[in-house]
């Protein structure tokens, strides 16, 4: 089959490679739309921490059931269905506490050594399929993954109708939260970016206000624009020691802190903000049990899913793909590689 082979940071190459076989209880999905993610643009320049090469990347996945291995019983060829790329142990105290997005042996599609589905066929474990309404766009299929990281970030901060949420960082992760916020709750929802195509983008889909820290304050804004009370919610995205230590400033008393970004910089903050807000500080993984609602959502609100989409590209443009998602990031949003039809 053919494959996107990340040799070394900035080098991507179309290569035959040996198709998968499917395993007992594993499905050989034939990928018909991937997209590029943040974290796929980390393996392409190799900053990720857990970069290797050669490797073949890819987890925003949907396609077509090829071939099924023994045990398999949900599924048969010819099923539309989109991945869920995470594959948790189901033995370890989270697993069994229900909390499996944060297993101790996790391993996942397209990453910690394992195939992803930037190639014709990807191999995966039967749990991880998830079937697709049959006038559903492939394209908006390969979306569920990432809008399920927002789903869980919002489930993670107890939203509910009346809030005021504040989004630091309005990536497309951060812009998957803001569309579900506003299509779900009677929200006002702050969006907060140093981008100004960000937060213009943030504006399309409805945030109430724009804040851009280069010109002003956001404490002494969301202080300003709720009369002293803060935010009721606020949930980090950019990934930032600066931002994450602003949190606890911004967040009302009784409020919910999220932490959705990645550092590996030491965070503090003030100790008595704890006891004197009493606030709820959350990290958010991954996602658990949030698939079905996604497509659900997804399908239902597809002018929604396909504004989220700044390009479509075939999957032999993979190379130029990851050139201009990486050298002009503030265009693109979203890219989808499609695949041909057999």
């Amino acid at each position: 089959m053919k494959a996107a082979v990340f040799r070394k940071p900035y080098e991507i190459e179309l290569s035959e490679v040996a198709k998968p076989q499917p395993g007992a209880g594993e499905v050989i999905v034939s990928v018909r739309a991937a997209g590029i993610c943040g974290s796929d643009l980390h393996n392409y320049d190799g900053s990720h921490p857990y970069v290797v090469f050669p490797a073949i990347y890819g987890h925003e996945l949907s396609g077509i059931v090829a071939e099924v291995g023994g045990q398999v019983k949900r599924v048969k060829p010819g099923d539309r269905v989109i991945i869920e790329p995470s594959i948790p142990c189901g033995s370890c105290y989270p697993c069994r506490s229900g909390k499996y997005n944060c297993c101790v042996a996790m391993k996942f599609v397209g990453s910690f050594g394992g195939q992803g589905g930037f190639a014709d066929y990807v191999a995966v474990p039967e749990r991880c399929v998830h079937s697709m309404p049959d006038d559903m766009d492939y394209r908006i299929g390969a979306l569920c993954e990432p809008f399920t990281i927002g789903a869980q970030a919002v489930k993670q901060a107890g939203v509910q109708d009346g809030m005021t949420v504040t989004i630091l960082g309005m990536g497309p992760i951060g812009l998957t939260i803001l569309m579900l916020l506003k299509q779900l709750y009677a929200v006002r929802v702050f969006a907060v970016d140093v981008v100004p195509e960000r937060l213009q983008t943030a504006q399309r889909f409805g945030a109430d206000v724009l804040i851009n820290p280069l010109h002003e304050d956001p404490v002494e804004r969301i202080e300003e624009l709720t009369g002293g009370e803060y935010s009721n919610a606020v949930i980090e995205v950019a990934g930032l020691k600066r931002t994450m230590e602003q949190t606890i400033h911004l967040v009302s008393a009784g409020g919910h802190i999220v932490i959705v970004g990645l550092t590996s910089d030491d965070v503090s903050m003030p100790g008595i903000l704890f006891t004197k807000k009493e606030v709820q500080i959350r990290g958010s993984r991954n996602s658990v049990d949030q698939f079905p609602f996604i497509i659900d959502f997804l399908n239902r609100n597809r002018e929604l899913a396909e504004a989220f989409i700044s390009a479509t590209m075939p999957f032999s443009d993979i190379a130029r793909a990851f050139h201009e998602a990486k050298t002009k990031p503030n265009a693109f949003n979203k890219i989808i590689l499609t695949f041909d039809e057999e």
